[in-house]
């Protein structure tokens, strides 16, 4: 097995944290200011606010943020709130208007978000001032088609928050890519147990077998980042050394040597040749299709590249797809999260002219997993169904805290982030 571990922080790191941050209210409206409210948070996508007039709402805690392209075709970012009597303003999810009217006494907001009409504006006789009444405005900024908001004052710069790992992924042009899936599923745990068990590969051998007959989980190599972001890149196209080679490709590696025109048999007893060979065939489709793949090394066309940015988001990726997962705390119980899942996929240059149907948000309770009803993809569903015992198991007396191995080094370093956040460890 061979860890390589790359830190460009040269950090310390904690072996161990206290069970109280996943099971204590008291810490949630401290968390919330502390960690939610200091950070740029991943709130959408940029093709949801393609035109003059699209809008979004983004909800996460407390607060419902309200995403808009005014008519000068400017980007926007608001909270969700009339400044009349403090009424959530927008109700639908995500669409269309020009103007924003609420619902209680008709107080109309432009989608750049000044205040345009009130009724009645003699019978408030100290005055109404609408150019002092608009929606109260909070940070948005862009990267590689999807969108952020940060809720604090005077925040450094999305692009220097996310510091080293935009030119690692610049390849990817995840803005290239269209959403074809979004789900939300109700999880009952605490939104860092997610967080922490997509931060590891540790558990991988014993919680998803599958993996073993497509990535190798013992050469990864981890990368930790300033701002608490980390990253795995996974060999792909291969098997796990830990198990012995198979002499023919297992059905998945089968499955991927077909889907670029390639035949399974002629990799009988040359199983460890596959990676090498999907590169370069997809080169070769990428020439025909019009995708450009020259900024992208072999490993990126071929390995599994997972990215987690602080505090609260999940990038898992290959070179014609993305998964963004994104755990959403609860505001009063520390037990609960909503955890959404938006799978994107890159098309031939030439199938882009038409633009896919924008699918609708799937949300559903976690049973629905657990008794086959929906899924989120096989390895999510595996990991979705442990983390409600995860979660019932840290709120025992029997236990008193999380110990940490160096093949966790990722959740070490977000807790490192964590702590620096909250003003040291709890």
């Amino acid at each position: 097995m061979s860890l390589a571990i790359i830190d460009h922080t040269q950090g310390s790191r904690p072996y161990s944290v206290s069970k109280a941050r996943y099971v204590e209210a008291a810490l949630l409206c401290p968390e919330w200011n502390q960690v939610f409210c200091t950070s740029w948070l991943l709130a959408g996508l940029e093709q949801d606010v393609r035109r003059n007039g699209d809008f979004f709402v983004f909800s996460i805690g407390p607060e419902q943020i309200l995403v808009t392209r005014s008519a000068d075709n400017q980007l926007h970012a608001f909270y969700n709130v009339c400044q009349h009597r403090g009424l959530r303003l927008v109700t639908e999810a995500c669409g269309n208007s020009r103007y924003f009217r609420c619902g209680y006494h008709a107080w109309t907001y432009a989608n750049d978000g000044t205040l345009k009409a009130a009724p009645h504006r003699e019978q408030f006789t100290q005055g109404l001032d609408l150019a002092g009444r608009g929606l109260k405005a909070v940070h948005v900024d862009t990267w590689d088609g999807m969108v952020f908001v940060h809720l604090g004052e005077n925040p450094a710069p999305l692009h220097e928050y996310l510091g080293g790992l935009v030119p690692m992924l610049s390849a990817y042009k995840f803005h290239e890519m269209e959403v074809t899936e979004e789900q939300t599923c109700h999880l009952n745990c605490n939104w860092k147990a997610v967080i922490d068990n997509f931060g590891e590969l540790y558990h991988v051998d014993f919680l998803h077998p599958q993996h073993r007959s497509m990535v190798d989980c013992c050469n990864d190599e981890v990368h930790l980042f300033h701002n608490g972001h980390t990253g795995v890149h996974v060999p792909g196209g291969t098997v796990n050394p830990r198990f012995p080679i198979p002499d023919k490709p297992t059905p998945i590696l089968a499955a991927q040597l077909t889907e670029v025109g390639l035949n399974p048999a002629d990799f009988q007893g040359r199983v460890l040749e596959i990676r090498t060979a999907i590169a370069s065939r997809k080169r070769a489709l990428g020439n025909e299709t019009s995708v450009d793949y020259s900024d992208f090394t072999d490993a990126q066309l071929t390995d599994a590249w997972q990215y987690n940015l602080f505090p609260n988001i999940v990038l898992s990726f290959g070179d014609d797809y993305l998964w963004i997962m994104r755990a959403r705390p609860h505001p009063t119980d520390p037990g609960k999260t909503e955890f959404d899942k938006l799978t994107l996929v890159r098309r031939p240059v030439k199938e882009r002219e038409k633009l896919l149907p924008r699918p609708t948000r799937d949300t559903f309770e976690y049973d629905a997993v657990i008794q086959g009803e929906k899924t989120m993809n096989i390895t999510i569903d595996q990991d979705v169904e442990l983390l409600k015992n995860v979660q019932s198991g840290m709120i025992s007396a029997g236990f008193d805290s999380v110990w940490l191995s160096e093949e966790e080094a990722r959740v070490k370093h977000f807790h490192a982030e964590w702590d620096f956040r909250m003003g040291g460890p709890i």
